[in-house]
């Protein structure tokens, strides 16, 4: 039975995708759970199940065909609500009663439908093999168990094809309604629901459309019970086809980088921004007093301040004010003039102070001269 390239050979665009994920199921069969991988050497109808069959459980990646559901009877590994009939696939299993086993025919017949290729469309269903057994008849809130290997834990993607008789008179009557709930072990993790596409003139059971992307599951490594339930009828399963999206886990945040902060999977912390330049130092007042016949001194030099860049500089401050001395103890002039934040005072600049001292020195000499002259007389 060649199944594996149909999807393969077809892409399309997915419609009616309503997937709820859940955080990854762990990968354990639920406690209590008697149902058996399916085994075709135990139930198989000799001479009907086509060679090269697998038993389970099936390897994740891979394809599950949803005849081959979990050995352990209704209750157990499935249940199709009673209603259990044969439409060309009596035999396929023994362990009676099953679901309804059903094989594609090229009498009704099945055929490719709504591929978004005309060229596909209408052709035969399956494309490599004229015949192919599924489960038909699928009631409201008939379900099916799969165990299966999970061999590398990730985000799955899973496709099917689905063709459905849940329209008008002609089928079984119905609005075209499409949903299948899959849970992991006993943890549900997605409802896909849809529309059966012209349900009114093509729901004919026997039209069958590709669902690419119509789901995805979290899952971790190991065996895992998989199940598929179907809240609305009259819905034909064929198989279901599991691809790795990603796997692996994320590492853990970097160290801080140079002024914020880097990751091993982010970028690189930003480096600090240089602080801005000091303003200059404001002028500074000194002290300066003249002797005998000298004025006092108003203002000393001013010193000018600059600055280097950096963080929080600041303004220079102004210096006090001179005060004046008495005239018996004349003082020299000193001016001081602070920079702001890491700047330097650079340059001098006279104040007009510095030009009432140099009288003052003036007269002091020439008194000092006079009395000299004074006393040799």
């Amino acid at each position: 039975m060649k199944k594996s390239s149909r999807l393969a050979s077809v892409t399309f665009a997915a419609t009616g995708l309503l997937c709820a994920l859940a955080p990854a199921a762990r990968a354990d069969i639920p406690a209590g759970y008697m149902g058996k991988p399916f085994n075709p050497a135990t139930v198989g109808g000799v001479g009907i199940i086509p060679a090269g069959v697998k038993s389970g459980p099936f390897q994740v990646p891979g394809r599950i065909d949803f005849v081959n559901y979990d050995m352990g009877g209704d209750g157990v590994a499935f249940h199709a609500d009673a209603h259990y009939t044969t439409k060309g696939g009596d035999g396929y299993r023994t362990d009676r009663p099953t679901a309804t086993m059903c094989l594609t025919a090229t009498s009704k017949p099945d055929v490719w439908y709504d591929t978004g290729t005309a060229a596909q469309d209408g052709l035969p269903y399956p494309p490599a093999d004229p015949q192919d057994f599924y489960i038909g008849s699928v009631h409201p809130n008939d379900w099916f168990n799969y165990t299966v290997d999970v061999q590398t834990a990730g985000t799955y993607t899973l496709n099917a094809n689905f063709s459905t008789g849940n329209g008008p008179p002609g089928g079984e009557g119905g609005d075209g309604e499409m949903e299948l709930i899959i849970s992991v072990n006993g943890t549900q993790q997605a409802d896909w629901k849809t529309v059966f596409p012209d349900f009114q003139n093509k729901a004919n059971f026997h039209n069958w459309k590709p669902y690419p992307a119509f789901a995805k599951l979290n899952l971790e490594q190991g065996i895992a019970v998989i199940k598929f339930q179907a809240p609305f009828k009259h819905l034909n399963l064929d198989y279901v086809e599991f691809t790795l999206d990603g796997a692996g886990t994320v590492g853990g945040g970097g160290a801080n980088g140079a002024g914020g902060t880097a990751g091993t999977a982010g970028a690189g912390g930003a480096t600090g921004a240089s602080g801005a330049a000091g303003a200059l130092g404001t002028s500074g007042t000194g002290t300066e007093v003249g002797g005998s016949g000298g004025l006092p001194s108003t203002s000393g030099e001013s010193g000018t301040g600059t600055s280097s860049g950096g963080t929080g500089n600041l303004a220079g401050t102004t210096g006090a004010a001179g005060t004046t001395n008495p005239a018996s103890a004349p003082l020299a002039s000193t001016a001081s003039g602070d920079s702001g934040g890491c700047g330097c005072a650079v340059g001098k600049q006279r104040g007009p102070g510095a030009l009432f001292g140099l009288g003052a020195l003036l007269g002091l000499a020439l008194a000092t001269r006079a009395r000299r002259r004074a006393a040799r007389r």
